[in-house]
């Protein structure tokens, strides 16, 4: 072949791939304000593609199968998740009235009056100077953050039902169609079958193990400090469970950031026995079920090194907001998948050299 020949095909080669580049990027600008409800909608999928396929056994109709599959992932998750939303609005303008009003140093002083003569004194005058104002202002900006956002979402309730229905025909399409579009982008890609599905397997274990350690070890640990908060007569109960379920998200650090603080500031008011309690179920059974049932929950389908969870999960949610918990984790995977194809290859190549 002459280098006439070689050089054109060269040129065209790059021309090509470097069209597909363009058109790719052009194409993800286009359809970028729906990236996430479509990144929601293929993890539903994937979680709830099993049953889709029991249902289409007996059903032999993949459209009602994927419409009866719809149904329940509603009922299973979506209507769960708007009764507690609703409960959240009520309470959090309860606890947004209530920390508006509420007179933080004076109920210091009354706490550093009463253990005047006792040796924590001292440090209850340090507490009364510093640490009033900024629990004081702790409080009052999440509640008003939390007011703020929710208040937000319905006022932006047309734009929220849009990217809902945004998911919900994606889901639809991707239950339905779901394999067929995974053998297409297998058919497309040239790194082999068996990396294809290697990759694929990582998403989806990844995924299905950050869920699973945040529904399921988040919500007992919620569960468990909203009963602990209520019944030592914290106020908005509700509201602290749900943050403790959302900072479950969290490795290493997780619902300890709520229940110790709420702790440490019930001794400064006083409330020792409250206190007291918060602190040793935070330590002993909040923050034992996290050590007890993560590992078993999450360690075998995650597979990284527990740095490089923190990390990607603080990271993600920075870069990409509430979604990033899964994001930053499934990336990471994806790179750890990636470069342990690249050191399978790489050792054949010294080997056969």
């Amino acid at each position: 072949m002459s280098k006439e020949k070689l050089g054109f095909d060269r040129v065209r080669n790059i021309f090509f791939f470097g069209l597909i580049i363009i058109l790719a990027v052009s194409l993800l600008y286009v359809i970028r304000p729906f990236l996430y409800p479509v990144f929601w909608a293929a993890v539903i999928a994937m979680l709830f593609h099993p049953l889709y396929e029991r249902l289409d056994k007996y059903l032999k109709l993949p459209s009602l199968s994927a419409l009866s599959t719809l149904v329940l992932v509603v009922i299973i998750i979506f209507l769960p998740l708007t009764l507690l939303s609703t409960l959240l609005i009520n309470e959090s303008v309860g606890l947004y009235q209530t920390v508006s009003h509420w007179n933080f140093s004076a109920q210091l002083q009354d706490a550093t009056q009463k253990l005047n003569n006792t040796p924590l004194a001292p440090i209850l005058d340090d507490v009364q100077s510093e640490w009033g104002s900024y629990a004081a202002d702790a409080a009052k900006t999440i509640s008003i953050f939390l007011f703020n956002n929710i208040k937000s979402i319905t006022e932006n309730s047309l734009r929220f039902i849009f990217m809902l229905f945004i998911m919900f025909y994606s889901l639809f399409y991707f239950l339905k169609d779901g394999t067929k579009l995974l053998k297409q982008i297998m058919h497309l890609s040239p790194l082999g079958d068996e990396h294809e599905i290697m990759l694929y397997e990582k998403f989806r274990s990844t995924a299905r193990a950050t869920l699973k350690g945040t529904f399921i070890v988040g919500g007992v640990q919620g569960v468990i400090g909203g009963i602990l908060f209520w019944a030592t007569g914290i106020e908005g109960a509700l509201i602290w469970s749900i943050i403790m379920i959302a900072f479950a998200t969290i490795p290493a650090i997780g619902p300890s950031i709520i229940w110790f603080p709420a702790g440490l500031i019930m001794l400064a008011l006083g409330n020792f026995w409250q206190g007291l309690i918060i602190l040793l179920v935070g330590f002993f059974i909040i923050s034992t079920i996290d050590n007890l049932i993560r590992p078993k929950l999450v360690g075998k389908d995650i597979q990284m090194h527990p740095l490089l969870v923190l990390f990607s999960t603080l990271g993600g949610i920075f870069l990409f907001g509430i979604s990033g918990f899964v994001i930053g984790p499934v990336i990471a995977s994806l790179f750890v998948a990636v470069m342990a194809i690249y050191d399978h290859h790489y050792r054949n190549e010294l080997q056969n050299n």
